[in-house]
């Protein structure tokens, strides 16, 4: 049998060396997007973390991880308890991102996985935790307060960690249908006190209106009748003063009761007379 033998091109021997520079030259480069850092590992060691732009890696001695330092948003519904144990779902929206100067320990300790290994479980529990410490009258008028509470809590959590929490946004608290339906039932019987109480506080302000009028009726009374009583004092003791000065002038001046006779007398006489009896006006 005779061996066949397939003669190799030499352009294309020549061009082996090339193509290997290429390749290896390809290998060798690769660029940061804005936005991300990349994690430069060495055998599986971090080796350190790369600005945006074009550099430079060993191939197949170094490996590069692209992670994101640009704000990411989380949102989800939660299921939590109040203090008082009634069942809600909590609309929740969460903007984080991570501190690009804590990239590298980040990855050393939790790999590409750090979201679901660390942000995520925080983020679900922190608040169910906060929510736990309200009794549900209370969770709805107070939502921006709820709001900044979890974000000290996440911001307590994450922060020594190199993750910033940029915002937390409670979208929608809805309780069970049960529990609407007792709070609805309660306002609107706070609605009928409120109305009973308006209706007590009228009657007694009317109540109140009716007694001081009365009071200004009697108050009224009771002035006229002193001022009555001093006047008739008064004119008592004016008489009084009068018959004494009278009485004081007829003892100095006893003609004087003959003046007032004759100054009275009109002029006719007495259609009786007793005998001997003078008449009065014209005795001496």
């Amino acid at each position: 049998m005779t061996a066949r033998y397939e003669v190799v091109p030499k352009g294309f021997v020549a061009g082996i060396p090339a193509l290997i520079a290429a390749v290896l030259i390809y290998s060798s480069v690769y660029t940061v997007e804005q936005g991300d850092r990349a994690v430069i590992l060495r055998f599986g060691e971090v080796l350190g973390v790369s600005e945006p732009g074009l550099h430079f890696k060993i191939p197949a001695v170094d490996t590069i991880r692209s992670i994101t330092v640009r704000t990411v948003k989380f949102s989800d519904t939660i299921a939590a308890y109040s203090k008082d144990v009634q069942s809600l779902d909590v609309g929740l929206s969460v903007n984080y991102k991570l501190n690009p100067a804590s990239v590298a320990e980040i990855y050393s300790k939790y790999g590409m996985s750090y979201e679901t290994a660390v942000i995520m479980p925080r983020i679900l529990a922190a608040p169910k935790d906060v929510i736990g410490r309200y009794a549900a009258v209370d969770i709805v008028q107070n939502r921006n307060e709820l709001s900044q509470l979890i974000l000290k809590d996440m911001d307590n959590f994450f922060m020594p960690m190199g993750i910033m929490v940029e915002s937390i946004n409670i979208e929608n608290i809805d309780f069970s249908d049960a529990y609407e339906k007792s709070v609805e039932a309660r306002m609107q019987a706070e609605v009928e006190v409120q109305k009973v109480r308006q209706n007590l506080e009228r009657e007694k302000l009317n109540a109140d209106m009716v007694r001081v009028q009365a009071q200004g009726e009697a108050d009224a009374k009771i002035a006229r009748a002193k001022a009555e009583a001093e006047a008739i004092v008064l004119q008592g003791e004016a008489e009084a003063r009068a018959i004494r000065a009278k009485t004081a002038a007829l003892a100095q001046n006893p003609g004087y009761v003959k003046l007032i006779e004759a100054e009275r007398w009109d002029g006719k006489l007495p259609q009786t007379m007793i005998p001997n009896q003078s008449i009065p006006v014209l005795s001496k």
